[in-house]
């Protein structure tokens, strides 16, 4: 990974919430680094309650290609809590904050860093590839219609990925207590102020059907929150989008009725979570397999 750190140091941070990742933080970070000279990249891991060792698995992942590991091991597990930490412990600058299950190749590090060499403040992401292959039938037709939606195509921020440089990060200020952050993150830039590079980032989807309806309903809750701190967001809808895609041909009717099935379903499980006053983040374990 070439760069312009000066006198070749590093040329952004990655920056990784992780709680009890063990599974799949080597992963995330072999893919990362195989291709990246010693001190060209600086690697954050923030452990926020973890108790499987993930730090440890970290830094031995980083170890076989001559990287370092910074960490920062905190007590109490939550998202918001560990980027708070890890953003303003961040000295070097573009960062770009990875979750621990998804896999972000250097070219794609590099793109994003070079996007974000501005001192307007910016936020960036990558186009996103859903690694589906061992999910179920479902599943994978539902990925099908989401990946073609124009949000994720077009506007998108986050689902494992996103990137700030520091007049950015002054402008997100301190993230307070929400479930979507990258929902949080996305509507603090206009959209002018958003990069979606072309280099990709994979992210693997739930592998059944009940633990993606059970992600969906996290994420429909999370945005009905953000609407109620925020007011309702401007931009195409995902209804607008689907009639799309389908007469164009992009997606089938069955993919269609597959995404409409789960999106209902995840409603419905949202609003019973609404009704208990349940907010746990509920991490999907399935997508998680050992790596």
């Amino acid at each position: 990974m070439e760069g312009s750190g000066a006198d070749g140091g590093a040329v952004a941070t990655v920056l990784v919430p992780a709680h009890d990742e063990a599974a799949v933080i080597g992963r995330c970070l072999r893919v990362l680094l195989e291709d990246v000279p010693p001190g060209r990249l600086k690697v954050l891991v923030v452990s926020n309650g973890s108790s499987d060792g993930t730090v440890a698995v970290a830094r031995r992942a980083a170890a076989e290609f001559g990287h370092a590991v910074e960490a920062l091991e905190l007590a109490q597990a939550g998202k918001i809590g560990a980027l708070r930490a890890g953003l303003a412990a961040v000295d070097v600058w573009p960062v770009i904050v990875l979750d621990a299950d998804c896999e972000l190749p250097a070219a794609t590090a590099r793109a994003l860093a070079d996007a974000l060499a501005t001192d307007v403040p910016t936020v960036a992401s990558a186009r996103l590839t859903v690694a589906a292959g061992a999910s179920s039938a479902l599943v994978r037709r539902f990925y099908r219609v989401w990946t073609s939606l124009p949000y994720v195509r077009e506007g998108m921020v986050g689902s494992g990925v996103f990137a700030l440089n520091e007049p950015g990060w002054r402008r997100l200020g301190d993230l307070p207590d929400v479930t979507n952050d990258d929902g949080w993150v996305r509507r603090s830039f206009a959209p002018h102020e958003r990069v979606l590079v072309p280099e990709p980032f994979v992210a693997h989807a739930a592998r059944t059907t009940r633990a993606l309806v059970s992600r969906r309903a996290r994420i429909v809750n999370g945005n009905r929150e953000l609407a109620v701190r925020l007011g309702a967001e401007d931009g195409p809808t995902n209804a607008g989008g689907l009639r799309g895609s389908v007469r164009s041909g992009q997606v089938g009717l069955v993919d269609a009725a597959a995404f409409l099935l789960v999106t209902a379903a995840s409603r419905c499980v949202a609003a019973v979570r609404r009704v208990r006053g349940d907010r746990r983040w509920g991490t999907d374990l399935t997508s998680r397999v050992a790596a």
